[in-house]
């Protein structure tokens, strides 16, 4: 995959953004108000965005085999989605891909 330097920075700033942002702020409620994961499972809109990132990570765990061809990237890729998320993984996963080729 062949990226610009400046597409492949804004890629590692998205990532690094979403860790340190929306990441930051659920492990911040997470551990200090557990009880909001109950309420968000119990909310019928909040369990619609949940299933539908569900969603989402097997079709991009589906595109980084198909790009990859390895099982290894397809664990690393989702191990990093659960340590951070969607928005985090992605763009560190392309900014890995392109980082091979150029």
């Amino acid at each position: 995959m062949n990226l610009t330097n400046k597409t492949r920075l804004i890629l590692l700033v998205f990532a690094l953004l979403a860790i340190l942002g929306p990441n930051a702020m659920y492990l911040y409620y997470a551990f200090t108000q557990p009880g909001l994961n109950d309420a968000a499972m119990k909310n019928p809109v909040a369990l619609a965005f949940m299933l539908e990132a569900m969603m989402l990570l097997v079709l991009f765990l589906w595109y980084v085999f198909n790009q990859t061809k390895s099982w290894g990237q397809v664990l690393l890729y989702l191990g990093l989605t659960f340590l951070g998320s969607l928005a985090f993984s992605f763009p560190l996963f392309l900014y890995r891909e392109s980082r091979k080729q150029v």
